[in-house]
């Protein structure tokens, strides 16, 4: 590796630097600057096709992918040694990054034994090695010229068969052209390594020292530490909240209770009375709490909440209402206390208070333009600590959480 754009701080001014490895590159941040070392690696592809009736074809594909710093490894072009052909084959693919296979009119040598090419037996195996495989297919066999091209019936009949095997099994592209495959070989290649990133190869020469080694090892051990405190920190309260009311402690929300009442003269009122009602912190999240599991909408929040407490403030806003109604001396034919709202102000500041205590926090899904609402959602904290409040334990035949809130 190489540095680029900073020298190397000498070792007395080395202070324990942070690390973050992103694909080709690393990144060492000191207390001091940013130093940021490029690998420069290569990816080794294997080419696969029948050779004779395709040398134009390879010859563009080998010379794109050299263009594209790429290694092109294929039977042709190496030595022979003392392997015998099918254990080189399998070889060069295992330390090959990615596969190419480019069929034209002629199916190719087959083996003997497997009675298969040797083409179709490389596409077998590197699909069974799980290579990442780019696949061209001659989009018009039937104008491949005649001397490019099978001519016995068995094998048109094998070659069509692979090339229906290659079509369902890989994403295929299909050319007419030494040019016009090459050019889709770059525009593969290139979403390829995007999509499937792969190992790669290193100059011999770029070599670390076991002291990097060493320390780059320790990094990724305090770095590894260090997401395992944030994971458990996300699964805790936040710093801070030890000094905010929460749990058991109480919290008093003055609930609107709104009635009707008929009189026998077919006069209707709409008197409204206000009702406070304590409630504690946990009782609280535990009632709006399964709404964010996913996420949900504000108005959806404040509307369970209305009637949540309307519930408990129903019995005195009915005592109040019929107080009500021997004050004005009505003679009544039907009345009750229909629905009931806690201020506003109240909502916000329950609101505020559970997103304050790490429970809930604004989601950022991004949505239609149309939609102007604001959604919460729960966060690894809030998920615990509702999953503890609310999950029924062994012998439990319901969760109790303290009977609700009182007056």
């Amino acid at each position: 590796m190489t540095a680029t754009g900073v020298s190397p701080l000498p070792r007395s001014a080395r202070r324990r630097p942070r690390v973050r490895v992103d694909n080709e590159r690393l990144f060492v941040l000191t207390e001091s600057r940013l130093i940021l070392w490029f690998v420069e690696k290569r990816f080794q592809v294997f080419v696969s096709s029948t050779y004779a009736d395709l040398a134009e074809e390879r010859a563009e594909v080998v010379s794109m992918l050299l263009n594209l710093d790429a290694l092109p490894a294929g039977m042709e072009l190496f030595p022979a040694t003392n392997d015998d052909a099918w254990t080189l084959i399998q070889r060069v693919i295992d330390e090959s990054d990615y596969y190419l296979l480019a069929i034209g009119g002629r199916y190719g040598s087959v083996d003997e034994e497997t009675n298969l090419s040797y083409t179709e037996k490389e596409f077998d195996y590197a699909v069974e090695q799980k290579k990442p495989v780019m696949a061209f297919l001659h989009g018009d066999p039937g104008k491949i010229p005649s001397e490019k091209t099978d001519q016995n019936d068995a094998a048109r009949e094998k070659l069509n068969a692979f090339r229906a095997k290659v079509e369902k099994a890989v994403h295929v592209n299909y050319w007419s052209g030494a040019s016009e495959l090459s050019g889709h070989v770059a525009k593969s290649f290139v979403k390829l390594q995007k999509s499937h990133p792969a190992t790669g190869w290193v100059r011999g020469d770029v070599q670390t020292s076991t002291e990097s080694l060493e320390e780059l090892n320790a990094l990724r051990k305090r770095l590894e530490e260090t997401e395992r405190q944030l994971a458990d920190a996300r699964e805790g309260p936040p710093p801070g909240t030890e000094d905010l009311a929460q749990g058991a402690e109480t919290f008093v929300a003055d609930v609107y209770v709104r009635a009707t009442v008929e009189t026998t003269t077919w006069n209707r009122h709409h008197p409204q009375f206000a009702v406070p009602i304590e409630s504690t912190w946990d009782e609280l999240f535990a009632e709006v709490g399964p709404l964010m599991l996913d996420e949900a909408n504000q108005n959806s929040i404040e509307q369970r909440l209305d009637r949540w407490f309307f519930g408990f403030a129903y019995d005195e806003g009915v005592e109040k209402l019929e107080g009500w109604i021997k004050s004005q001396n009505l003679s009544v034919s039907e009345y009750d206390a229909e629905s009931g709202s806690i201020t506003t102000r109240d909502f916000d500041t329950i609101l505020l208070q559970l997103r304050a205590l790490g429970l809930i926090t604004k989601s950022q899904r991004n949505r239609s333009v149309k939609d102007t609402a604001t959604y919460w959602k729960l966060t690894p904290y809030g998920d615990a600590r509702l999953t503890a409040l609310r999950a029924i334990r062994k012998g439990e035949a319901s969760v109790e959480l303290g009977g609700g809130p009182a007056e």
